[in-house]
């Protein structure tokens, strides 16, 4: 994975704030629950198209997008090429299962749905940028 760590937003925050969207609400729940126990900070937004109005309202460390599968790719990829389009130097990460690492997803990073490989490859990212205390 090859991170640009100028993406991530420099801040302090004792619980490092993550945007979640999911095109499954049964995933989007159990992603949600299994960051919130890592001791993130998640703001779930539903499906992809609800980002937007997330973004207006407080700004997040990362956003992630959960893609279960293949007919969700277009629609993931849309919504980063949104939130780019409105900040450029935000992360936009994908949570897909390996399957999916080759199928056109473009973003700053394709990360595990695994509880202990996903906080540890956030909290490492974070860190990198100096937004989180290890």
């Amino acid at each position: 994975m090859m991170v640009d760590s100028g993406n991530l937003k420099n801040t302090r925050a004792a619980e490092p704030r993550i945007l979640l969207a999911s095109d499954s609400a049964h995933q989007g729940g159990s992603m949600r629950r299994l960051l919130e126990r890592a001791g993130f900070q998640v703001e779930y937004a539903g499906d992809y198209s609800r980002l937007d109005r997330a973004l207006q309202a407080q700004d997040f460390d990362a956003i992630l997008l959960e893609v279960t599968g293949e007919h969700a790719v277009e629609a993931a990829v849309a919504a980063a090429l949104r939130v780019k389009r409105t900040n450029a130097r935000q992360f936009v990460g994908y949570l897909a299962d390996p399957t999916l690492h080759s199928s056109g997803l473009a973003g700053d990073g394709i990360f595990p749905r695994s509880a202990a490989r996903l906080s540890s490859a956030l909290r490492a990212l974070l860190a990198c940028d100096g937004g989180i205390d290890s």
